[in-house]
């Protein structure tokens, strides 16, 4: 058998494995959409779709796929949108991770380049949260990749008083970023923690603009910015304020947190969501979001138009998390290069890709996976 294999040329193995792997990757990413809209549909409970706007929708998009497996989707952002002309431009978060997002970026190379123990590379000109070590394949490294004992961790932990570590990879959600802070955590628990953890990023408390902890002081609340690569253009597709409330420590909506779409100019929306598209017009815990002014918006959008093409290999779609230091500086916390979230996007933005959305089905359906 395996004589067999290595007798097929390796061009034409490649080819099988990239076909292969993409059709593994639609498949997963379908059953998730499902039942994510599932647990959706169960909070919204929107109306049924009427006839002709239906079939306005499956007449669009028969040019492409057939859609109407997916009309579920459509109701969903029914109850956000705005003009019942536009529905048919919104993207099923089926196609988007199945078909779109497999299409511009590599998942399997996003699996393996997607660590954030590799930021301090890939970035390391750009403002960013201060490494105080990392763990690498189960190793402890520095922050300059040199390997240390645990003598030499304890005593990095002690100086830094407070930490936070995130698993470099395969993390979603917030739900693996811990706080250590030496008067609670000593350096022999905090080492037992990472003794623990194969990957493993520890940086230093980041602190925040004013007009950030004046929304929720407890997170530190992140600007997400969809940006695509094409045509020679780094297009920024939407941009929101991802909000921690309830006190909790971070702001991802997975864990509880808000999120509410931004204009051109810097200032929220009138209104934000959460994870299930229920609606709030001010902070739990502060005042309305329309108006208020995020300061440092601009250069955040110029620094991912700055960064996009260095990830282009792997990914021409991508969902970058930054924050604003005090100075009103960017600061670069995370970048998705696959899999980014769509939902909260659309709920609080409309049509992810706006005038763009006929150009990238078309590449899409037209031209097929392209890249892997």
């Amino acid at each position: 058998m395996k004589t067999a294999i290595a007798s097929i040329p390796l061009k034409l193995r490649l080819l099988y494995e990239k076909f292969y792997t993409h059709n593994l990757v639609r498949i997963s990413r379908h059953r998730d959409c499902k039942r994510n809209l599932k647990d959706k549909l169960r909070h919204t409970r929107p109306q049924p779709l009427p006839a002709a706007q239906r079939q306005e929708i499956i007449s669009y998009w028969s040019q492409f796929t057939d859609v109407r497996r997916y009309m579920r989707w459509f109701e969903f952002y029914s109850t956000v949108c705005q003009e019942s002309a536009q529905l048919k431009y919104y993207i099923p978060d089926s196609i988007h991770f199945a078909d779109i997002d497999a299409t511009f970026t590599s998942p399997r190379r996003s699996a393996e380049l997607d660590d954030k123990n590799l930021y301090d590379l890939y970035f390391h000109d750009v403002n960013r949260a201060v490494t105080v070590m990392r763990k690498v394949n189960g190793e402890l490294l520095d922050k300059d990749y040199h390997p240390i004992t645990r003598e030499q961790a304890m005593e990095l932990y002690s100086q830094a008083e407070t930490v936070v570590s995130k698993e470099s990879k395969l993390a979603v959600g917030g739900h693996s970023i811990k706080f250590h802070t030496t008067g609670t955590c000593t350096p022999a628990d905090f080492i037992h923690y990472l003794e623990g953890k194969s990957d493993l990023v520890v940086q230093e408390l980041l602190h925040q603009h004013d007009t950030l902890n004046g929304i929720h002081r407890e997170s530190i609340n992140t600007i997400r910015i969809m940006s695509l690569l094409l045509d020679g253009h780094t297009h920024l597709l939407s941009s929101v304020l991802r909000m921690g409330k309830d006190g909790a420590r971070v702001d991802n909506a997975s864990s509880g947190g808000l999120v509410c779409g931004i204009n051109d100019d810097g200032t929220l929306k009138e209104v934000a969501f959460d994870k299930n598209g229920n609606r709030y017009t001010r902070h739990p815990q502060g005042g309305p979001f329309k108006g208020i002014k995020i300061e440092g918006f601009d250069k955040c959008c110029n620094l991912v138009k700055d960064l996009a093409g260095r990830m282009c290999t792997t990914s021409r779609l991508i969902s970058w998390d930054l924050s604003i230091d005090p100075a009103g500086e960017p600061l670069l916390i995370e970048v998705n290069l696959s899999y980014g979230e769509l939902d909260f996007h659309q709920l609080c933005n409309g049509p992810i890709f706006g005038s763009l959305t006929t150009q990238v089905l078309e590449h899409v359906f037209w031209h097929g996976p392209e890249g892997r």
